[in-house]
This record gives structure tokens, C-alpha cells and sequence, in this order.
């Protein structure tokens, strides 16, 4: 392309900055919801240029299209190398378990230059995809680099491999014995880490693992947010009849949700409740038939994947959403349950320990499959049985959620570019 042509260059005297965001959509959740909201709150209080890929070029061009231009913000788009176009491959998730990506960020790194001699900007930042794995090659450049938030250092608890069966076993254990290596011996993430004017760490895990192993002292900010809080709880929330228990999440071995469904199936007969599970996934066919052998699948509803809306509706019927992650960085679903009003019960450790807290829901201690089955079994109970606590906890739980509005995670991100650029905070 001809970089005159693909990126626009006003006149003003607000610093520029250059986001690279392999996923970003308005349409999507997950990174590409992550890699939208930050180019869109940046671009607020600095001059912004998106890198992004061509697979989120027809969605931002219709969004843009339907809205209209985002005033400072400026999407540059990487070509498509000619395999790409062979194999029609249009999904950034692809490349994070193959060469192509490492590849794509040494393609987007030329780009960068090439805009950087161009625009000479102020500051680069490196935002999604989150995984620390590949850090790609910003950090290169001579210019204020920040790079994150990075996720992906915590791993699968070793007393809970046999839960995933074989196979689950070896790809969670090598995944574990990845990370000790890449964590502390790839050239590239030490030197990123090294160069970085910033390391941000979306949870406390992945701070502590920084600073043990590479002595530095990230700055903890969660990697995704929520756009809107309802303003009072659900009036579904009954104060009897069954428990409305929800589960969301991918069918996939770090899910666990094996665990609920074996909590579900030793509560006692006077404890009535129903299960809606959204999701799809490898497992759901095994998933299914232990629901079946456990006796429990008649109060189970397998809804599978939901438009954001739809699902979202299912947060307004649940009296407690149960977050059954044994691996996970974060977990919007987390934040779209205390953004409805719905109390959390999860594990206490990685993204979850840090998002819930005990005025808002339950964290379980990370000790034994059993131990933990058994406790969450009791927490169900505790709560059926307790509904004025369960509206406390819903209360807390809309508080709790105004922590995590994007608009308030962005104005930390702007005040961490101030300091890089010597200027006040935003609003200050």
C-alpha cells in the first residue's frame, strides 16, 4: 500500500501513538472487544493509529461506515501475505498456535516502521493479542514502548490434571512445563520485558511472575472491561422456589465444569435448583453424558453459544453465576454477571481472585478436586437457603462492577501514557 494514501495525517498538536491490535472488532468480544475499546479510548486524548489485521478490515470499515470516523483515530490495516489469501485464513486466533503469527509480527513490524519514519510517533504499545508468548517486535523500535496487558503465565493447578482425563493431562502439563521455559529462557519476552517503558499485567498472577523472573514491577490493569452497569438488581432473583445456577463458558478442558456438575449431584433432594450452561466446545458431548450419569441432566438446559444480548438475559434470570476456571487470565463472563447484578462464586486464584471479592461473591480455596467439589456443594446450599445474603451479594456486585467500566480502565491506561509523554493526567 502506499502509506500516504492508507494513513491520514492532521494537523493538531496532541501526541501520536501507535496501538498494535491483532484482534479488534466493535462486533466481537473477547481481544477483538479488547483491541477496539483501547484504539477508541486512546484516540480520546491522543492523535491514534490501530495496526490491525485484514481480518477485522470489512467489520471496523462497516462500523465506521454506519457511525462514522472516530475523530483521531487512524486504522492501518496489514496486507495479507499470499498463504493467508491461499487458505482464506481471516481469524487471528489461528496464528497463536502456529508460525503465521510469529510471522505476521514480524510483517507488522516493517509496517510500524515504515508509519514511525512517516509520523515519527510519540509512544507504541503492543495490545492484543494478551498472551505474553509472543511480544512481538515494537519494542525495537526507538520509541516509549508499553506492552500489555499480558496474560497467560498462570497455569492449569497440577492436582487437578487427572479431572481432564489423558489427553487433557498432557496438553494442560506441557502448556505448564511451555511457560516455565518461554517465561524465563525466550530471548524476545525478556527483551521486551526488558525494553518496555511499562509491562502492564492483567491479573496479580502474571505481576508476581514478572517480577520474580525478569525483576521488573508491572503495573496491574485488568485486560478487559465492561461498557454499562445495570442500575438495580434483577427482579427475577426469587426469594424462593429452585436456585438459578449459570455457567458460561468454552467446552474445554480449563472450563471445569465437571466440578459443578459433581457438586450439583451431591446436594441434597431438598435442595431444588436449575442449571443453564451457555457454551460449546470439544467436550460437550462428554459433558453431556456425565450430566446424564450423574442423574442431574433433567434440571440442565445446554443453551450452546448466545448473541451478547441473548445472553446477556440469561444474567437477568440467574440468582449466582459459578466460574469453574481452572486457567484463565481474566473472564468478561465474570464482569457481565456483577455488571447484572449477579453474585460470583469461583475460584480464589489468577484473574478470578482478583475481579471477585467477598462482598460480591464466594472464592473457593485451590486445594483438591474433592475438596473443592465439596466446598462448592456447601456454598450452593449455604445460599439456597440464605436468599437475603444472596441479594446482598447482588447489590455489592453492581458496586463491584463500576471498577471495571472500560471508561475508567482506559483514563488509567491515558494517565499511564501521560507520565510516559510528561504530561498531566486526563481531567487534572
Amino acid at each position: 500500500m502506499r502509506l500516504k494514501d492508507a494513513v491520514p495525517q492532521p494537523e493538531g498538536s496532541r501526541p501520536r501513538a501507535l496501538l498494535l491490535v491483532a484482534a479488534c472488532n466493535p462486533y466481537r468480544g473477547s481481544d477483538f472487544a479488547v483491541g477496539w475499546e483501547r484504539v477508541v479510548g486512546a484516540a480520546r486524548q491522543f492523535d491514534t493509529w490501530a495496526l490491525c489485521g485484514h481480518w477485522d478490515r470489512e467489520d471496523i470499515t462497516r462500523y465506521l461506515a454506519e457511525h462514522g470516523e472516530i475523530p483521531g483515530l487512524h486504522f492501518c490495516f496489514l496486507e495479507p501475505w499470499w498463504l493467508e489469501e491461499r487458505l482464506k485464513i481471516g481469524n487471528p486466533l489461528y496464528y497463536t498456535h502456529f508460525l503465521p503469527y510469529h510471522l505476521w509480527h514480524r510483517r507488522a513490524y516493517k509496517l510500524a516502521a515504515r508509519l514511525h519514519r512517516e509520523l515519527k510517533f510519540d509512544l507504541v504499545h503492543q495490545v492484543t493479542l494478551v498472551g505474553y508468548r509472543e511480544p512481538g517486535f515494537l519494542w525495537k523500535l526507538k520509541v516509549p514502548f508499553i506492552w500489555g496487558p499480558v496474560g497467560g503465565t498462570q497455569n492449569y493447578p497440577w492436582r487437578f490434571l487427572w479431572l481432564a482425563g489423558l489427553t487433557g493431562a498432557l496438553k494442560e502439563g506441557g502448556r505448564s512445563v511451555l511457560n516455565l521455559l518461554q517465561l524465563r529462557f525466550s530471548p524476545r519476552v525478556r527483551q521486551a520485558a526488558k525494553k518496555a517503558r511499562f509491562v502492564l499485567a492483567a491479573n496479580s498472577q502474571v505481576q508476581r511472575d514478572f517480577e520474580r523472573v525478569h525483576k521488573i514491577k508491572p503495573v496491574l490493569l485488568l485486560d478487559t472491561g465492561i461498557q454499562t452497569v445495570t442500575t438495580e438488581v434483577s427482579e427475577e432473583c426469587q426469594e424462593e422456589g429452585p436456585l438459578r445456577i449459570m455457567w458460561s463458558g468454552r467446552f474445554a478442558h480449563h472450563k471445569a465444569l465437571p466440578l459443578l456438575l459433581q457438586a450439583l449431584a451431591g446436594l441434597p433432594p431438598g435442595s431444588p435448583y436449575e442449571l443453564r450452561i451457555l457454551g460449546t466446545g470439544p467436550l460437550e458431548k462428554r459433558w453431556r453424558e456425565m450430566a446424564r450419569k450423574l442423574g442431574i441432566d433433567s434440571r440442565c438446559q445446554w443453551l450452546g453459544w448466545l448473541d451478547l444480548p441473548e445472553a446477556l438475559k440469561q444474567y437477568d434470570w440467574a440468582d449466582i453465576f459459578v466460574f469453574t476456571s481452572l486457567r484463565d487470565t481474566s473472564g468478561n463472563v465474570l464482569l457481565e454477571a456483577l455488571a447484572r447484578g449477579v453474585p460470583v462464586i469461583c475460584l480464589d486464584h489468577q484473574g478470578a481472585a482478583d475481579i471477585v471479592s467477598s462482598d460480591c461473591g464466594v472464592k473457593i480455596p485451590v486445594t483438591t478436586p474433592a475438596q473443592v467439589i465439596n466446598s462448592l456443594r456447601q456454598i450452593l446450599c449455604t445460599l439456597d437457603k440464605d436468599r437475603a445474603r444472596l441479594r446482598r451479594l447482588s447489590g455489592s456486585a453492581l458496586k463491584r462492577a463500576g471498577k471495571y467500566l472500560w471508561s475508567r480502565n482506559n483514563a488509567q491506561l491515558a494517565r499511564i501514557y501521560g507520565e510516559i509523554l510528561g504530561q498531566p493526567a486526563p481531567g487534572r
